[in-house]
Order: C-alpha cells, then sequence, then structure tokens
C-alpha cells in the first residue's frame, strides 16, 4: 500500500473533525455548575419538588394554562405538598422567582427558546412583577371580573 501515510492522516483528521463536538460538548457547564448560578427562589418550596418541577415545569404551565382558560379554574392542589393551594397564575411563580436570574439564565443555559412571551405581553413594555404590583388587587379584580 503506497499511499498508507496518507491514508492513516485522513484517518486521523477525519476522527478529529467528527469526534470535535463530542469533546467540545463534554468540557462545558453541567447542570450543577449552572445551578449554583441561579437565583436563590424566596419561598420555602415551589408547587411541587424539586427534581419534579425541574424535568416537567413546562407541562405543568400547560396544564395550568388548560385549566384556567378552559375550565375556568384558578386553584391548583399541589401533589407533592398536601393541603397546598396555589393560584393559578404566573405571579405565583414571580413571588418566588426572579425571571432573569432564575428561568431566563436556565433557558440560555439549556438553550431553550420559550415562546409565551410573544404573546403575553408587549415586549416594549416593562414585564409584569410581583412587586409591581399587588397580588391580591390583582387577584380581587380577577374574581370580581371574572378574568
Amino acid at each position: 500500500m503506497y499511499n498508507k501515510p496518507y491514508v492513516i492522516l485522513g484517518i486521523l483528521i477525519f476522527l478529529a473533525v467528527a469526534l470535535t463536538p463530542l469533546w467540545l460538548g463534554n468540557m462545558g457547564k453541567g447542570w450543577e455548575n449552572i445551578k449554583a448560578e441561579l437565583a436563590k427562589p424566596k419561598g420555602k418550596h415551589c408547587m411541587e419538588s424539586e427534581k419534579w418541577m425541574v424535568a416537567n415545569h413546562m407541562e405543568l404551565l400547560n396544564a395550568l394554562r388548560e385549566l384556567a382558560v378552559r375550565y375556568g379554574e384558578r386553584i391548583y392542589h399541589s401533589n407533592t405538598y398536601p393541603n397546598s393551594e396555589y393560584n393559578v397564575s404566573l405571579l405565583t411563580c414571580w413571588k418566588c422567582h426572579d425571571y432573569k436570574d432564575f428561568c431566563k439564565k436556565c433557558h440560555d443555559f439549556n438553550e431553550e427558546h420559550p415562546v409565551c412571551w410573544q404573546c403575553h405581553w408587549n415586549p416594549l413594555v416593562k414585564k409584569p412583577t410581583v412587586n409591581a404590583f399587588n397580588v391580591k388587587d390583582i387577584m380581587n379584580w380577577a374574581n370580581k371580573t371574572g378574568w
């Protein structure tokens, strides 16, 4: 085989190019590293256990949306914490979680781009937060108007 050095070199170059994404992917931050950078939630616990929420929070948000919009149900009963009730609203989440330092940071790390915010508020308007509104007033208004 006269071209043996070139064949071996070609195989090595091919392997280097083919395996580069694997090497680069394994050198990045892992979940435990980004978890330390997230803002700590302000409450004692979330609607469900932390492990469950990490894996299923989008499914929960979708289910809560269905409960509120389709069935008019505004109270969520936790499966993890008996006798715990939560208002079906993103404001409930934002009481404890900061969007920029918790949600957005984790979504950016995982390269997730939720489409929720394309409809729920105008990006030119400041994002509603619990600090900007009195949650009781909002819930009273929502109950009075049937919203």
